[in-house]
């Protein structure tokens, strides 16, 4: 069956009157309920505090293994470091 550009516009028309379909209502509130709103929404790092808790780590771990703990004393202090 061959349509006429009339018809074709006709039901062009019509498709832009009646809004989105079900699928793209469905799909839009489906991405509104999975995705935030705007990255404001995504939570701030506090790297000081951060680096603060790696410290604390870095002293419990620092008998069993010094070395490890220093590792973690230093990515600390450049975590710290990224801050500023």
């Amino acid at each position: 069956m061959i349509y006429s550009d009339t018809a074709t516009e006709r039901l062009a028309d019509i498709a832009r009157r009646s809004g989105p379909s079900p699928i793209g209502r469905w799909a839009k509130a489906a991405w509104q309920q999975l995705a935030p709103a705007s990255a404001k929404a995504l939570p701030t790092r506090d790297r000081v505090r951060e680096a603060a808790e790696l410290r604390v780590w870095a002293t419990y771990v620092e008998r069993a293994n010094p070395s490890f703990a220093d590792d973690l004393f230093a990515a600390a202090d450049r975590h710290e470091a990224i801050a500023a």
